[in-house]
């Protein structure tokens, strides 16, 4: 996984395992279009802000910030992904 360190992948893998609802949902959130966009330019973000020298936790949190009211706005179906992060 991009962007996740090993021990947190084990993590989710054992979570998703034993909580197949959970993979279920993903399934969901990957084909909403404008979840998956809005992903994208996350991430399109950060890269281009750790290339400017950026540390990564702290680009994280700048774009997070920008897109605050966008996450929230879609809060509903990001809750399984919120929650196999915070394990």
């Amino acid at each position: 996984m991009r962007g996740v360190s090993d021990d947190q992948a084990e993590i989710i893998a054992e979570q998703l395992s034993n909580n197949p609802e959970i993979a279920e949902s993903l399934k969901a959130l990957e084909s909403n279009k404008e979840v998956k966009t809005l992903f994208e330019k996350i991430q399109k973000e950060i890269e281009e802000k750790k290339k400017a020298g950026t540390p990564e936790v702290y680009a994280s949190m700048l774009v997070m910030k920008k897109y605050q009211s966008d996450i929230i706005k879609h809060r509903e179906i990001l809750e399984p992904v919120m929650r196999l992060m915070q394990k």
